[in-house]
């Protein structure tokens, strides 16, 4: 045996020695109890209520969101009420009437999937002459969003120009805009499939549709292939950031030979307090007649305001050549008025008042005056 480990065992008898000492010398030194004494503490020791164990500590798992409930259905509201008082050669004519009014009816099957359903109610006139309401759907579309930036559409759904125009012009209630108008686009909506693409500062609609416009069925095997493109060419930091430029062309045929083409250029500037637009449209259109027809127009628009509620100040100016090939058949219309926006909740009211005329280009002969009072009730 080596000497380490004679000393290990030496060292290990010696402590084990110190610690029965020790011990020995604690139980001498402890308190000698009764026999009185011991009986009592046996007696207190069996009366006390046995120990409960302790429960088993668990973990709970960290709550996990909670998924979105689908179907998500919302249902809102549109109105255009009107009065309208004619002041020109009308006899004093004056009405009050609904020009717009459909139930909006969206559902959203998934975070990439959207259904639209929105019949719309609208004055027509019939063979007889006579004005009615008739309702008529609008809206059936079915939206995917493929990606961030790309959506595709498919059913009734909105075509490349009228509706993104009116997320600049706001007052369709005063009368349709200006293609819409001039009957050269039937509707803000047709049947067709479309995409539509933003990346940055450009937006691109491109679509196949019918070309009859919503609440008319397609009459043949022609479509019309709708594109739109939108740009902001400058920073959205810089002064000119809210200037946009659009294009838009339609290329369709009413039938064999009869086409229906329409170009527009529009510049747009928008911010808290100023709306303006300006557009150019020219159109090949043949929609009653064995020749084309080529129109012409320029229409401008402005909107100073207090902001997106409050009050505001309209005008517009339209330019109309509805045959360029005929002299003397030009028009000119103007409108300016007034406007008061409010929100309330989520719904919006708006108060519009304004002076309408339509005067010949050509020697400024007075060919229509009305005065319309109208509220765009949305919620």
């Amino acid at each position: 045996m080596t000497t380490s480990n004679r000393l290990l065992l030496a060292s290990t008898f010696v402590f084990s020695l110190a610690g029965s000492a020790l011990a020995q010398q604690n139980t001498q030194n402890a308190p000698r109890l009764s026999p009185d004494q011991v009986a009592e503490r046996a007696a207190q020791a069996q009366a006390r209520p046995p120990a409960t164990p302790a429960p088993p500590v668990t973990q709970t798992p960290p709550a996990t969101p909670a998924a979105a409930e689908f179907p998500a259905v919302t249902f809102g509201v549109v109105t255009f009420l009107q009065y309208a008082a004619e002041l020109h050669e009308m006899d004093g004519y004056n009405a009050f009437d609904v020009t717009r009014g459909y139930l909006n009816i969206q559902a959203r099957l998934s975070d990439r999937v959207r259904v639209r359903f929105t019949p719309d109610v609208r004055p027509t006139t019939d063979a007889s002459l006579n004005r009615n309401l008739a309702l008529r759907l609008e809206y059936a579309s079915l939206d995917v969003k493929a990606s961030d930036g790309i959506t595709v559409m498919f059913g009734l759904h909105e075509t490349p120009w009228l509706s993104f125009e009116e997320t600049l012009n706001r007052y369709r209630v005063i009368a349709p805009l200006f293609a819409e108008r001039l009957e050269l686009i039937p509707g803000p909506t047709d049947l067709g499939a479309s995409i539509k693409a933003t990346s940055g500062r450009t937006e691109v609609h491109v679509g196949v549709y019918n070309g009859e416009g919503y609440g008319h069925a397609e009459l043949d095997k022609y479509k019309s292939i709708d594109g739109r493109i939108t740009l902001r060419p400058f920073e959205e930091g810089s002064p000119a950031g809210k200037v946009s430029i659009s294009g838009f062309y339609q290329y369709g045929w009413y039938a064999r030979d009869r086409p229906r083409n329409v170009a527009i250029v529009m510049g747009s500037y928008e911010n808290t307090n100023i709306v303006a637009t300006a557009q150019y449209l020219t159109a090949t259109d043949n929609p009653f007649i064995a020749r084309d027809v080529e129109r012409r127009g320029l229409s401008f628009f402005g909107e100073g305001r207090q902001g997106p509620t409050g009050w505001a100040g309209v005008g517009g100016l339209d330019f109309i050549d509805p045959n360029a090939s005929a002299d003397g058949d030009s028009k000119r219309r103007m409108i300016f008025g007034g406007a008061h926006w409010s929100q309330h909740g989520r719904g919006r009211l708006g108060v519009v008042v304004t002076l309408e005329q339509v005067h010949r280009s050509v020697n400024s002969q007075l060919l229509e005056r009305r005065l319309l009072a109208q509220t765009h009730v949305e919620f």
